[in-house]
């Protein structure tokens, strides 16, 4: 018994420490891409940035909608920058990036532009990526209290 708690204990334990170990991950990969647009490598910046992007980071958002503003390491396209800049504002900190508005009215069709802000905020804003994140953890309950034995035609992975 007392193995099989201790066993309970370290995994609980380990999946306690998984967000703070992804954060660091997070925020080693941001002072990459961070040092890549320093040195005006604005590809790997921008992939770097894209990636965290995605992820909900609010810097990088605000960086992907520099880059598409200013066309480095992209071409240039308002529409996108507006909307990656739509999503940085949901963040608490203070990003560098042109105000959403002025990047709207350079747009060639600012309705396309809202509708890309909106798609984006549907993927990757706020509430899409807790409602992933709520997922991803009860799928993970799921397989942890065995409720996937046998048959995995009832468990979604």
């Amino acid at each position: 018994m007392k193995p099989v708690f201790a066993a309970v204990w370290i995994l609980l334990f380990a999946l306690a420490q998984g967000p703070v170990l992804l954060a660091s991950d997070d925020t080693d990969k941001r002072a990459e891409a961070d040092r890549y647009y320093q040195q005006g490598d604005f590809k790997k910046a921008y992939r770097m940035y894209f990636k965290l992007a995605k992820k909900g980071n609010h810097h990088a958002q605000g960086q992907v909608a520099r880059m598409h503003a200013r066309g480095e390491g992209r071409r240039v396209d308002f529409a996108e920058a507006y909307a990656w800049s739509v999503l940085a504002g949901e963040g608490s900190e203070t990003i560098p990036v042109m105000n959403s508005e002025e990047l709207l009215a350079q747009t060639d069709n600012p309705v396309a532009a809202q509708e890309k802000a909106e798609k984006l905020e549907k993927k990757y804003g706020k509430r899409a990526l807790a409602e992933k994140e709520s997922i991803r953890a009860e799928r993970a309950a799921t397989r942890q209290s065995g409720a996937c034995m046998g048959s995995n035609l009832s468990c979604s992975r």
